[in-house]
């Protein structure tokens, strides 16, 4: 273990307690040599030490799985990214014609479809569990024509993944063990409950007044798995990072050198905070590097981060079972891409004068998620709306403009938050924020 490495094992407990974090695992690869190590408890009712195998849900890195499944069977020449999905399920609902017609693979991989993403159908633990959740998409309203806007899609990875299922004949989660899993060596990565109570495991927990407190639900169901259901550790994911980076493989490879390069190339720009998406892989920027990464959010009760930088032969994982891994877990990365690889730190982006903005105040909705933009006394502000019932939305922050039609937060202007869009007349008509597109005019359809 280097020295620098060593720093931030000291850090880690400092950097977890600060943030209300009460368990994390951080898992570090650079040039062949690798390091994990685990602060805090896996709960705190228990007090279970964390160590480094304990299995923390790792989210929407699962996305990762579900395209590179998705990819196995386009080169074994059963599926086709630019075909039609209905060419696979015939009796496929979705709520615009048109939409149900030309929706491809492709756009379910690069967020691109169009429908509305952020869903959680609760459909048993059975077998058929996705294809009934996949049989309520006629339900869900059409945001945009498909690949018209990039808006973060987890829906989307759902029905690639029923469509992996409906033409392999194997159930998703099988898929991804016989084809992935087993094949990379990663035994310690589980989709069931079953599977992960036997076995170390975080729980998630709430962040109150009172500090973390132990959530009594997972915060996912069967349905999910396509999209976010993977439970992990931070030597498996390293795994992945290590087959993604050098094609390493404990037996034969499960996928093509091209396809892996395929699966990281850009396919489409992005949404704030991202620039591009490749397959499912997110590319965003550190200065002038170009880093291809992922992570997760279940519930707000387990954060990951998944970041590599191909360049440097880099990767680190992050794993937490708090909200509070939202701010440990790019706490980390930065400082990893900084004294480990050597990187220099972010710039602050100077504030832009913006006398007037009245053209951009108001809320901007997509399904259950809006941002709200508001004049206080003539400082802007911005605020994340969650439009579901008994899920507080986040506080309001103090924003300023850093670019043309770009916020940030005035408290760190490191990182963009928001983006305005405009029509073909200059009207401001959508904004990008989380990764999602929001309009004014909230659907097409629906």
């Amino acid at each position: 273990m280097s020295k620098s490495v060593q720093e931030l094992q000291g850090r880690l407990g400092e950097w977890a307690r600060e943030a209300s974090v009460p368990g994390a695992v951080v898992g570090v690869s650079h040039h062949g040599e690798e390091s994990v190590f685990a602060t805090g408890v896996s709960s705190a009712d228990t007090e279970l030490p964390v160590d480094t195998g304990t299995l923390f849900m790792i989210g929407s890195t699962s996305k990762t799985f579900a395209a590179a499944v998705v990819l196995a069977l386009v080169e074994d020449g059963v599926l086709d990214l630019d075909k039609p999905v209905i060419h696979y399920l015939p009796g496929l609902r979705l709520a615009d014609p048109e939409a149900r017609k030309t929706v491809t693979l492709r756009h379910l991989l690069t967020h691109s479809a169009g429908f509305f993403g952020d869903v959680d159908f609760t459909t048993g633990w059975g077998d058929n569990a996705l294809a009934l959740a996949i049989d309520r998409f006629g339900d869900l309203p059409q945001v945009f024509p498909p690949g018209e806007a990039f808006s973060y899609c987890n829906a989307g990875f759902q029905l690639a993944g029923r469509v992996a299922e409906a033409e392999s004949g194997a159930t998703f989660e099988d898929l991804v063990r016989t084809r992935l899993l087993e094949p990379l060596g990663m035994t310690d990565s589980f989709y069931f409950p079953w599977e992960v109570l036997t076995r170390r495991h975080a729980v998630g927990h709430a962040l109150g007044e009172k500090g973390p407190s132990v959530e009594h639900t997972v915060g996912l169901t069967r349905a999910d798995s396509a999209s976010g259901g993977l439970w992990s550790t931070a030597a498996d994911q390293l795994n992945w990072a290590r087959f993604f980076l050098s094609g390493e493989s404990k037996g034969e490879a499960p996928l093509s050198a091209e396809t892996r390069d395929l699966l990281r190339a850009p396919q489409r720009s992005a949404a704030v905070p991202f620039d591009e998406v490749g397959l499912s892989w997110l590319r965003t920027s550190h200065g002038d590097a170009r880093l291809v990464r992922h992570g997760g959010n279940v519930g707000n009760l387990q954060i990951s981060e998944f970041v590599t930088l191909p360049e440097e032969d880099f990767a680190v994982t992050v794993l937490t079972n708090s909200a509070g891994g939202g701010v440990l877990g790019p706490r980390i990365v930065d400082w990893c891409l900084e004294n480990l690889v050597g990187l220099p730190p972010i710039a602050s982006a100077p504030a832009v004068p913006r006398p007037d903005f009245a053209e951009y105040l108001g809320r901007y909705e997509t399904g259950d998620l809006g941002f709200e933009v508001t004049d206080r006394d003539g400082d802007l502000w911005g605020q994340l709306i969650v439009n579901i019932e008994d899920i507080p939305s986040p506080p309001a922050y103090e924003v300023v403009f850093v670019g043309e039609d770009v916020l940030a937060k005035a408290a760190d202007t490191r990182r963009p938050a928001a983006r305005f869009l405009r029509n073909d007349h200059g009207e401001v008509t959508s904004v990008e924020f989380s990764g999602r597109t929001a309009r004014r005019r909230a659907t097409v359809t629906g």
